[in-house]
This record gives C-alpha cells, structure tokens and sequence, in this order.
C-alpha cells in the first residue's frame, strides 16, 4: 500500500521548444486509448499551453459497483492527496501579504503544546524542515489513518512524537508541519480550512470543482478509488477529515491547471512570496510549498500526491508555457511512466506507445511457480498462487497481487514496481522492488 508520496516524480529527459510546437493530440489519445484498453489506469487528464487548457483526456469509471459502472467525465472530482498542501501554502502567505503572519513567527504562539514549538517558524514549517515526525505513520499501522480520527487525537500524536532533529538542521518532508499550519489558518481566520479555502482560493481562482473538507464518498462526483486485481476491486482509503489542508482536497485536472495559473498571475499572492513557495535550494527538490521538477534541459515546479488510493501531478514549466495535470483513481501502469509518456509526446520527441503484451502461460506451466515462499532477509512469506490464467502473490498480511508474464519464469505487478524471478530448478524467486533484491526459498511440504 502506497503512503502520501513524499517525493515529486522526477524526470530527467530532453524536451524541445515546447512553445513553438503544436500537441500531438492524436498521439495523445492513442496513448491513454491504450491505457484504456488494457486496464492500465483510469482517470483524468489535462494540458495547458500559453495559459490555455489545449487538451483534455479522461478513462475508466468513477465508481464499480458490480454491474453498476459510472464512466467518469471532465467533471469526476478526485483526491489530489499532497497537492493541498499547495492550497495551505498558499493561505499560509496570504496571511503573511496580510502581516498576520511572518515566516519567523514561531509555532508555540498557536500550539505550545509541540515539541521544539518555541523553535520552529512558520518557514519550518513550509519548508519541511521542522524536525518534527510524521503524525500520519506514528503508530506504525498504516490503517490508523484510514479510521476517524478527533483533532485532539492527531494533535497529541503530533506532541507524542520526539523530534527527529533540531529545527532547520535537516530536510525531511512532514505531513504534520503542514496539519499544523492549516489548524492556524482555522485559528486566525475563526472558520474551518474548507470555508476559508473556499473563500480565498477557490472562487477568487474559477475553481468550480474543488471541494475540502468533505469524508470519504461524498457523493458529488468523488472518484472512488480502486486497484486492479482482475477486475478492478475498491481501496480503503486515508479518513480525509484526518488530513485536512494535508491531503484532503477533491479537485480535477483543469481545476489544478487554473488553480496554478491564477498563481503565476498574482491573482492569490504577491510576487515575491510566489517566488519564496517555489524557490529550494541548489541540491533540494522541496521549496517552501512547491516541489521543484528537474528536467535534462529545464526546471519547472508543481507537486505530486498519493493516497492509498489516488495518484495526481501537477507541474508548471513557466519558461515553457506548459502545465500538466494527471489525477487518477486506478493506477495498474506507474504513474510516473504516464508522465515521462505525456511529456515525450508534449515535446514531440521519439516515444513508441507500449503494447502491454504479456505471455500467455497454461495453468499446468503456472503450476510450477505455485507455492509459499520466505525469505531470511525478510519476516514475510509469500503465497503464489493461480487462478488458472494469472499468477497472483501475495504478502504476509498484505492483499493479492495479479502477476502479469513478461519473459520465461519473470513476472510483474507494475504499480508498485515489483518484478519476480521464478527459478523452479532451485525452487526460489528473487523479488525486486526499489532497487532492492531479496531471495525467497520454497517451503517444502511436509
């Protein structure tokens, strides 16, 4: 299971003089037909060029309810994870153009309560450099998120947590510093983060399908989020009301393209403190809000975010005139593949769709992976087992995964980058995930 991806999807490829060139919409939409097809992915997909939306894309279906399938639209708001976190920051210097705030204005003015609060600042805070751990993982059970949770709760699991170091000595990406400033922005406003949010960035920006603040399933277009396991079957989710201004907001991909656009046009905040939110420094990818985006030929910014369920980007490349958006609610193909694709394509550079062909075993040649599996580098077993026409694996207290077959004795699971190496000579597989290799044994029965 994913958590709030922390890191942005980083590429690093040519991109040409995307201003003077016109999209390759067809490739586009043969692209994301293909995705389509082969139940690679499902969501919705948006391009803006010169400040204009050029292209739009969606896939797959909002909801799967047995027979019941909505297909999702333009309109199919989705959990843009971290990307609120944009939203709070950019509340955050409102304030700050407001003098209601400063970034030297330190923590325990609003919540004494927190360790090293009389230390850490509101530019801490942003820039993820707080010290302070991770309220959303504390436990060390990734479900706790998924379960309401009461404000005092998440606040004393944020004061529980000892510091992982002193303010400003390190980076490390923080889901607490910034549920911390989006309960400030309900302090000083006197009115919840959804009301504000509301009021100063969703109707000043044309956001017409941008919501927060609402619990899971709310009805109003909200994409249900799922993962493929022959069919698609539903995730449970993080509890949002947990992750409010952390993780929260339900948007679109135009939504983000015109939410960023007002950025850029001063429309939110001034111009020196847009310059502060996406400025990091010379070996850093986290700014002050923004995430930086390095590419072989330019740099741009944006954020990503995942939920256990949902997976978005959203990137601006001001040099270049192009922002992207990607929000998704099924992801069977990573969705950083789907970004380098829709980037290759926007800059007209070589790129071959892929045809997701797999090889088609026989149940008896399954047969011969079928088995459980440990390994002494890991304390989890692994279950392989067949329905006849996919292997599936499956992890000590983890759910099933739909093997596809791409070479003799290797299979994939490509959402989360596992890939496993059968040998049925020697009776083990070696998995690979991250970089990482570990050898699992097949256990003899008894």
């Amino acid at each position: 299971m994913n958590k709030i991806n922390a890191s942005l999807l980083l590429v690093f490829l040519f991109i040409g003089n995307l201003s003077a060139q016109d999209i390759n919409t067809a490739k586009l939409d043969s692209f994301f037909n293909t995705l389509n097809v082969n139940n690679k992915g499902m969501g919705s997909f948006a391009v803006s060029k010169g400040g204009k939306i050029v292209y739009q894309k969606t896939i797959g279906y909002s909801l799967i309810e047995g027979d019941k399938r909505i297909a999702a639209t333009p309109e199919t708001r989705y959990r843009i994870g971290s990307i609120s976190k944009v939203f709070t920051a950019t509340l955050i210097y409102q304030l700050i153009d407001q003098r209601k705030l400063s970034l030297d204005t330190k923590l325990a003015h609003f919540f004494p309560e927190v360790p090293n609060s009389k230390l850490i600042t509101i530019g801490n805070l942003l820039a993820h450099n707080s010290g302070l751990g991770d309220y959303v993982y504390a436990s060390g059970d990734l479900m706790w998120i998924t379960n309401p949770r009461t404000k005092k709760t998440l606040l004393d699991s944020i004061s529980g947590i000892k510091p992982l170091f002193a303010p400003g000595a390190e980076k490390r990406y923080s889901n607490s510093g910034y549920l911390l400033l989006s309960y400030i922005v309900e302090k000083l406003y006197k009115k919840p983060y959804a009301k504000v949010a509301e009021e100063k960035i969703f109707k000043k920006a044309g956001l017409k399908n941008t919501i927060s603040g609402v619990v899971n399933k709310t009805g109003l277009h909200e994409a249900i989020p799922y993962r493929f396991a022959s069919p698609w079957s539903e995730i449970k989710d993080i509890y949002f009301t947990n992750v409010i201004g952390v993780g929260d907001i339900l948007s679109t991909p135009t939504d983000l393209l015109k939410f960023i656009k007002a950025l850029t046009e001063g429309k939110l905040i001034s111009a020196k403190n847009l310059q502060q939110m996406k400025t990091a420094g010379p070996k850093d990818d986290l700014a002050m809000g923004f995430m930086v985006i390095p590419f072989y030929s330019m740099v741009g910014y944006g954020h990503a975010g995942d939920t256990y369920g949902s997976h978005c980007v959203l990137e601006n490349f001001e040099k270049q005139g192009l922002m992207v958006a990607i929000c998704m609610n099924g992801v069977s193909y990573p969705i950083n593949d789907i970004n380098i694709a829709m980037l290759h394509i926007l800059s007209n550079g070589p790129y071959e769709i892929p045809s997701f062909k797999s090889l088609s075993l026989t149940p008896t040649q399954l047969d011969n992976y079928v088995g459980v599996y440990s390994s002494a580098q890991l304390p989890l077993k692994l279950d392989i087992t067949s329905n006849g026409t996919t292997l599936i694996a499956q992890a000590t207290g983890q759910g099933a995964l739909p093997l596809d077959a791409f070479e003799q004795n290797k299979f994939k699971f490509e959402p989360d980058g596992i890939v496993l190496e059968f040998n049925p000579v020697n009776t083990d597989l070696v998995l690979k995930q991250g970089g990482q290799t570990f050898l699992f044994k097949k256990e003899m029965k008894p």
